[in-house]
């Protein structure tokens, strides 16, 4: 093993035991600093000796290279957790990043999915067939919970109480919360879980709920974003929604219902509440234009 090698692996072992984050942000943190590292060494300039300027010249690239301002800033976020290391690990004493100011984000509304169309969405799956009904139940799940898809597709039984209609979730750095599972997605889930998955899985060995469709693995991001844009096209969507969408759409449908803000943040299990407030923009955008549509004078 070389120096740089070991320089990493001790700042893993530094964001997995200091800061208690999650296996895949570890991941990114990791990609970030290697890919800062790769433009270091162009300019032959070792990974625990670069300067504030050198930050500036990366980030002047990553403009060149239009790189969006999310991902500069985390970039700049990976960065900043990288100096500290250094300087706790005491292998400098200066921090490069103290003067680098991060950049101003222009936030990007998501996608606003009516409740006209997530009932169409939710309506399309076949039911008959096992995809079709795991399809369904996962659509009802995550437009009940506001689950992220990746929480959505490793949810196991452990997690899951039926009886008393609710979710344990283990989000973003180890943090749980309980949601709310409602009445539609009990019963989809219920069915599903009873019936065709039973069948597709009669000795109980797959903890997760949700099955592929191949054998009895758990379903991934990736097909599961295939059925979502499958079942967009049935209905005739121009604009094809994300599993993401979902998301939104669950917090957006929340806020033109009057549910609070600091509600919607605990469900969502958002560290701040200034991350759930994006969605105030798009109830209030979808609120102008239902009085743009209904005024007589508008």
């Amino acid at each position: 093993m070389n120096a740089k090698e070991s320089l990493l692996i001790s700042y893993q072992d530094f964001l997995l035991l200091e800061n208690g984050l999650s296996d895949l942000t570890i991941s990114s943190y990791l990609s970030d600093i290697k890919r800062f590292d790769e433009f270091l060494q162009k300019k032959d300039i070792d990974l625990e000796s670069f300067t504030s300027e050198n930050v500036r010249e990366y980030l002047e690239k990553a403009y060149e290279d239009e790189v969006e301002d999310r991902s500069t800033l985390r970039y700049l976020c990976s960065l900043r957790s990288f100096s500290k290391f250094l300087i706790i690990d005491k292998r400098r004493e200066d921090n490069p990043l103290l003067y680098i100011e991060n950049p101003k984000i222009t936030f990007k509304l998501p996608i606003d999915m009516s409740e006209q169309t997530v009932d169409a969405m939710l309506s399309a799956p076949d039911i008959d067939k096992h995809v079709g009904l795991r399809d369904k139940a996962m659509f009802e799940t995550l437009y009940a919970t506001g689950l992220r898809v990746s929480e959505l597709v490793n949810l196991k039984f452990e997690s899951l109480n039926l009886i008393d209609g609710f979710i344990l979730i283990k989000g973003k750095g180890d943090k749980e919360r309980i949601i709310p599972l409602g009445e539609n997605a009990i019963y989809w889930v219920s069915t599903y879980v009873h019936t065709l998955r039973a069948a597709k899985d009669p000795n109980k060995t797959s903890p997760y709920v949700f099955l592929s469709a191949k054998g009895i693995k758990a379903m991934t991001r990736i097909a599961f974003w295939y059925r979502v844009k499958v079942y967009a096209r049935q209905i005739g969507l121009k604009q094809e929604p994300s599993p993401h969408t979902f998301r939104h759409a669950f917090a957006t449908h929340l806020l033109n219902h009057d549910a609070d803000l600091r509600t919607v943040q605990m469900l969502l299990g958002h560290s701040s509440l200034t991350t759930t407030q994006i969605y105030t923009h798009v109830a209030n955008a979808h609120m102008h234009d239902t009085y743009d549509k209904a005024h007589p004078r508008a």
